[in-house]
């Protein structure tokens, strides 16, 4: 009786899609609410859970292999199997709100769960929508379960998926589902919205997974008008992998010949990984590098460390991109290229340059690198030690010397911050609705100045 009452909850609606069948708004379970859920009413954002199902296809190499050069053929492969997978929806309640574009967001599975959310752009008019496209998603790592099933089974028992060489299709099929030609009769998780673009967006492990759907993928089913892999090591995924957190397969550019923009946003942590495959900035592409800034941050510690985890984040710039890409599609304005972190020779590969202060040279200079109180890097402990903690980076927050020397108190370092802040809005790498924030943590901070002046007061 308990798993018919849940079934009638779970299938409230159901149409068929282009290429699957939708049903929902998802409810019930055991927690009542979607995994990951948004909770953005007070932006007057909505959050619905749908689930799409259907039959999806894989992808092979139609010659050759993955070269380098990103110039892969491929074809879908004979292989076929039915999927069942959630599709996590963040709209304006107020249709008037919306600007025409929803980013399609390829949740990342390296922890064994979904990782990704909507950020602060995110909420500024667009949609988002959140793809559960992996089997780990779903399932969880075989010895630790953690997946949607295991968070939930009574709202996600029903999921079904065949493996991660289907994630590509099914990723196809989820953008269908929310994109400008999907039905409009019966059941819309847009709720008719007047979408008119697609932005897919991948992180990480997702940004493998988007490179190679780019390389691969995109030329022959045409649904996403614009891409932003970030935190991107640059290292596609064979289309038949089926692990989540693995190496990656040899590094590979985004192939040239794309007729839709790139923008590819990286810390500092992906630079050595990525030098040999940078592309050239052209008319459909722009890679920005951060310095400074590791694949994972974390909040300033209130007290001064060495050594400790990297508080510098690249968000800003991934905000801004979401943008500038909105507006690349829309109008036809290309972004600012940006100069990129400088390397030097070195063996087995080039070095990073790094400045008098131990920060890296080159590369997109935020605030918190152009005005220093802290040597940043974006490398962090040595994987032999620690499985995630190289992307955690570093930082050491200079001594009382070294910031009297740079900032006789608060007054000069927040002038100084300040005005690079505003160079950081003209160039576009920072939203001005993301300023104020910053300037608050700034002026936060710069308390510590007139302290320390205060305790070498005789």
């Amino acid at each position: 009786m308990k798993a018919r009452s849940v079934l009638l909850v779970l299938m409230c609606f159901a149409v068929t899609a282009r290429a699957g069948t939708l049903s929902g708004p998802v409810t019930g379970g055991e927690r009542g609410s979607p995994f990951a859920a948004v909770d953005a009413a007070d932006q007057a954002y909505l959050t619905e859970e749908y689930f799409l199902e259907g039959e999806a296809t894989a992808y092979e190499l139609a010659e050759g292999t993955h070269t380098r050069d990103g110039l892969w053929k491929t074809r879908p492969a004979e292989d076929k199997a039915d999927f069942k997978t959630r599709l996590l929806v963040v709209r304006p309640d107020d249709p008037a709100m919306f600007n025409g574009t929803v980013i399609v967001f390829w949740l990342n599975v390296t922890a064994g769960f979904e990782l990704g959310s909507a950020s602060a752009e995110a909420l500024r008019g667009y949609a988002w929508v959140g793809v559960s496209a992996q089997k780990i998603g779903i399932d969880g790592f075989p010895q630790n379960p953690q997946g949607l099933k295991a968070w939930d089974p009574e709202r996600y028992g029903s999921l079904v998926h065949p493996g991660d060489a289907y994630s590509y299709d099914i990723f196809t099929q989820a953008g269908t589902a929310v994109g400008p030609d999907r039905p409009r009769v019966g059941l819309d998780p847009m709720d008719g919205l007047a979408v008119e673009r697609l932005i897919a967006v991948g992180a990480s492990q997702s940004a493998g997974r988007l490179r190679s759907y780019i390389n691969g993928v995109h030329q022959s089913t045409g649904v996403f008008d614009g891409y932003i892999p970030f935190i991107d090591f640059g290292r596609p995924v064979a289309f038949g992998s089926e692990l989540a957190g693995q190496r990656r397969g040899s590094p590979a550019s985004i192939r040239a010949d794309l007729d839709v923009p790139v923008i590819v946003v990286n810390s500092e942590t992906e630079v050595n990984s990525y030098y040999g495959v940078r592309e050239a900035d052209s008319e459909r592409f722009r890679l920005w590098e951060v310095a400074g800034t590791s694949h994972v941050s974390v909040p300033r510690p209130a007290e001064p460390t060495e050594g400790g985890s990297n508080w510098m984040s690249y968000a800003p710039v991934y905000n801004a991109a979401i943008r500038h890409l909105h507006h690349w599609i829309k109008d036809g304005t290309e972004p600012p290229a940006m100069p990129r972190i400088e390397f030097a020779p070195g063996v087995p590969r080039p070095n990073v340059v790094r400045d008098e202060h131990g920060n890296a040279a080159g590369g997109i200079r935020l605030p918190d690198i152009a005005v220093p109180t802290a040597s940043h890097s974006g490398f962090g402990t040595p994987r032999e030690e620690s499985r995630f903690g190289f992307l955690y980076g570093t930082a050491t927050d200079f001594d009382a010397e070294q910031l009297a020397e740079l900032y006789p108190d608060s007054e000069s370092y927040l002038e100084t911050w300040n005005a690079a802040l505003d160079r950081s809005i003209e160039q576009g790498m920072v939203l001005p609705e993301d300023a104020a924030p910053m300037r608050e943590q700034a002026t936060a901070w710069a308390m510590r100045l007139d302290d320390n002046e205060a305790d070498e007061t005789p």
